[in-house]
């Protein structure tokens, strides 16, 4: 099962959200969610991608260990949620920690569970109320392939991207 970096932006059961600020170096406090993460489940991006939105690829990371903001794990894609906002599309990975060992047993986002999946889809579906204009829908998830094929789509739309800003 192929892994990747992710970086960690938000917390499992926090409501605040950071962003990496790239010229900066450094997270930034970004907003309050109106809901917070799920338990079990940090948020973050893949390193080295950028997706249809001009973001890196989000990635919610599945651990049972406390994850650091601001720290890198490696991950293994067990799914995809294709996610709109008012912008467009704006897919999510759902990955597991790779060094967890209690999430070996986890590699397809079907084994999750549906009263997992439902509290994610929830949250995200409702973390913006409050912001006027601003929504998100999940239409429909998909399985690890479907996962890792959006991941390498990503990692190749941030080469094209580097190499129009650099030629």
């Amino acid at each position: 099962m192929e892994e990747f970096d992710a970086y960690i932006e938000m917390l499992a059961g926090s409501s605040q959200k950071y962003v990496y600020d790239e010229t900066l170096g450094k997270l930034v406090v970004h907003r309050k969610s109106a809901l917070p993460l799920p338990e079990g489940f940090n948020y973050g991006f893949i390193k080295g991608t950028l997706s249809a939105d001009g973001d890196p690829l989000d990635v919610f990371v599945m651990s049972s260990r406390s994850l650091g903001l601001g720290s890198t794990v490696k991950v293994r894609p067990i799914g995809l949620l294709y996610v709109k906002d008012e912008m467009g599309p704006d897919n999510k990975i759902i990955a597991v920690d790779s060094s967890d060992r209690s999430m070996d047993g986890l590699s397809e986002l079907s084994m999750l569970g549906k009263e997992k999946l439902s509290s994610l889809s929830y949250m995200l579906e409702h973390n913006k109320d409050g912001l006027e204009g601003r929504w998100t829908k999940v239409d429909s998830a998909g399985d690890s392939r479907d996962a890792v094929s959006e991941i390498r789509a990503s990692f190749k739309n941030h080469a094209r991207s580097r190499n129009r800003n650099t030629g």
